[in-house]
């Protein structure tokens, strides 16, 4: 069980990676920062940490005090409450990165009235101490684990308040909106407050901005995540060769003889900014025995939560009655049929598949990415543009959760429902809303949040 993190005490983490580098940073954050920092330091000249100018990078000496002897030269700079990341006095002090040199820095410091820091706790206290609220600490997080360009950008808009000025927009719109209506109840004799049709009017205005954030949301998770593409056929049909000529190298293994694969083979692509795992697995028919069912098992799964379906089917031989089994089953979800060995003689027109290629030759392979770039980014904008936000699942079912209130005030105004009924479905998105920036955020939440962070963020 984690620690509960102490209000008042002083934490420090190394903040780097693990492992040697040119460099190692060392965070310390709480009101004994810089006294704990300084019985280790020492500026040029001799000179006390105490006098270092604030958010001013100095060159320092790392001082053993149980031995008095020279650790190493360092930089170090003092950011001071409240205009520091956390909201608290913080020290950072860069060494050079070995490990041994920056595990005995953090002992000195632990034994000097510091404690370890938790994962994410640095992050949490920035958000405790109002410094960033939820969805910029979410996107912290977002940031660090950013596989792509795309993904990237998407967090630090994020990070920098987008999402979090939307959402205060509509926070703001639905208190103005309650606030009316109990005005209306409260003096229903002076006719103030909006009309019952203005109220409606109000409410739809909130449930559009609610449903496209939500589509936005759909769009971002492409990015951030990324998506997966199940190559699914019947046994030789080439999907293995196809994967390997999309992966740019033999990842999987390639024979004439039916079968081949037995467990899903999975290699990754970044397209269009987008990070996307593809699968082979085992070719889908009639099983030959026991691996062989669990093998096709296996690939039906994979292919039953892939974000897309990549049918291959083989040119050089007739349909049949899997190929046709494997048509109806992805039939209505994202799917891109391609035909397979156009470098064959062909056994059927291949005018309904989307493309045609040669896994083995390459010939037509180029149109295959194409296609698939063309789905990606088709996955990953909304109405042509970067429209996409990093939202956690935490915050994309809270604005599912107010667009359902909003939805039932709206309908309940439209059906002359007593306003006093209306305000509990609007105190519902309100609530909502407030959840998805962390106000009243309970601590199983924040522990919740904090815990998939990194140790020194």
């Amino acid at each position: 069980m984690s620690r509960e993190p102490t209000p008042g005490s002083t934490i420090v983490a190394i903040s780097t990676p693990p492992g040697t580098g040119a460099i190692g940073v060392i965070r310390v954050s709480g009101p004994g920062a810089v006294s704990c920092a300084g019985e280790l330091l020492s500026l040029d000249g001799g000179k006390p940490l105490s006098v270092l100018p604030p958010r001013a990078l100095r060159r320092a000496r790392i001082v053993d005090p149980e031995s008095d002897s020279p650790l190493d030269e360092a930089l170090v700079v003092v950011m001071p409450a409240p205009r520091s990341y956390t909201g608290e006095d913080v020290v950072e002090i860069s060494t050079h990165g070995n490990p041994v040199l920056l595990a005995r820095v953090v002992h000195l410091l632990v034994g000097r009235g510091t404690s370890l820091a938790e994962p994410g706790e640095f992050t949490r206290r920035a958000f405790l101490n109002g410094r960033i609220d939820l969805l910029q600490a979410e996107a912290v997080a977002a940031i660090i684990g950013a596989r792509s360009e795309r993904a990237l950008r998407l967090a630090a808009r994020q990070l920098a308040g987008s999402l979090s000025g939307e959402l205060g927009k509509l926070r703001e719109a639905a208190l103005d909106l309650i606030a009316g209506i109990e005005v209306a109840l409260d003096f229903p004799e002076d006719e103030i407050g909006p009309s019952r049709a203005a109220a409606e009017a109000a409410s739809r205005d909130i449930a559009e901005v609610l449903e496209s954030l939500l589509r936005r949301a759909e769009a971002g998770r492409a990015v951030d995540q990324g998506l997966s593409v199940v190559l699914a056929g019947a046994p030789n049909v080439g999907k293995s060769s196809l994967l390997n000529r999309l992966l740019g190298k033999d990842r999987a293994i390639v024979s004439p003889e039916p079968g081949t694969t037995r467990d899903l083979v999975e290699g990754s692509l970044v397209i269009a900014g987008v990070p996307v795992r593809l699968l082979d697995g085992a070719g889908l028919g009639t099983p030959r025995d026991a691996i062989d069912d669990e093998a096709m098992r296996r690939s039906r799964e994979a292919l039953e939560h892939a974000d897309l379906a990549m049918v291959i089917l083989d040119r050089a031989r007739p349909i049949d009655e899997i190929d046709r089994h494997l048509l109806r089953v992805t039939a209505g979800r994202d799917r891109l049929v391609v035909a397979n060995k156009v470098d064959l003689p062909a056994a059927w027109s291949a005018n309904e598949v989307d493309c045609a290629c040669s896994a083995l030759s390459g010939t037509g392979v180029t149109d295959v990415l194409t296609r698939l770039t063309a789905w990606v980014d088709g996955r990953a904008t909304v109405d042509a543009e970067e429209g996409g936000i990093v939202a956690s699942l935490r915050v994309t079912e809270r604005i599912a959760d107010a667009l359902r209130a909003v939805e039932a005030a709206r309908h309940a105004l439209a059906r002359g429902v007593p306003l006093e009924a209306v305000l509990i479905d609007l105190r519902d998105l309100l609530a909502s809303l407030d959840a998805s920036f962390g106000i009243q955020a309970d601590d199983a939440i924040l522990d919740r949040i904090f815990a998939s962070f990194c140790v020194g963020k």
